[in-house]
Order: structure tokens, then C-alpha cells, then sequence
């Protein structure tokens, strides 16, 4: 039936998003950096979330990259930055576009990720209405 083409393009769409994720990842690592030392210059060390995972490679480049995504999408003295500093947070925020972009990128990727990721799931698992 049309399942199993529909399965097999969405499987090949997810293999293709994850082959973008890992060139990006490579891409963005000097961004990365950079955006450290800016975080480095103005607070005198890089956060521990940032510390613990920063050579943890591709498996851990999301985790790596959670304090900022973190400071850019969500307020100050929410649920998800309550262990961060708001004068980190507003600092994060407060940076131009050239230095953030590749984090919304980058969150973009993954979401779409997880989309095709859940739609190749329900396609093999649902059941088939006939």
C-alpha cells in the first residue's frame, strides 16, 4: 500500500534532517565559541550547563547549547530560567542577531526533526483505516 512509501519518505526526510543537523552543528561551533567568549567577557566564565557538556560532541551539542536557547526564548524568573542569573538572561537577549541566529536555527532543526520524527511513528504504528 501507499503506507510503506509514505513511511519510507518520511524516514528518508528525518535520515536527511539529521545529516543537516550534524553539518550545521559543524557549522555552528565557531559561532559557538564566540558567543562564549562574549558571555566570558562580560560575566568572567562560561555558565556550568555550558562547562559540562561543551565537549561532549554531536550527541550533546542541544545540552551544550541549552542556557542560551533557554535565555533567548524564555522570560526572566520563569519555569525554565529559574536557576539562571536575569542579567545573563537580558544580556543573551539583548545581543545582536548575528550572534544568536544560529541558536533559533538550530532549535528550528530540531523541531522539524521531532515533526517528521512523529510522523513517520504514527504512520507504522497507527492503525490502518479501511
Amino acid at each position: 500500500m501507499h503506507r510503506d512509501s509514505i513511511g519510507l519518505v518520511l524516514c528518508l526526510c528525518l535520515l536527511l534532517m539529521v545529516i543537516i543537523f550534524i553539518v550545521y552543528n559543524r557549522i555552528s561551533k565557531n559561532k559557538f565559541i564566540t558567543l562564549c567568549s562574549l558571555f566570558v567577557e562580560k560575566f568572567g566564565a562560561r555558565p556550568a550547563e555550558v562547562l559540562i557538556y561543551q565537549d561532549g560532541g554531536f550527541f550533546f551539542s542541544f545540552m551544550r547549547d541549552a542556557f542560551f536557547i533557554k535565555a533567548l526564548y524564555f522570560k526572566e524568573n520563569s519555569f525554565h530560567t529559574r536557576g539562571m542569573n536575569n542579567e545573563q538572561i537580558r544580556f543573551i537577549k539583548e545581543l545582536p542577531n548575528q550572534y544568536t541566529d544560529w541558536l533559533r536555527v538550530k532549535v528550528r532543526l530540531s523541531i522539524l526533526g521531532i515533526i517528521f520524527l512523529s510522523m513517520m511513528l504514527a504512520v507504522y504504528y497507527l492503525p490502518l483505516f479501511t
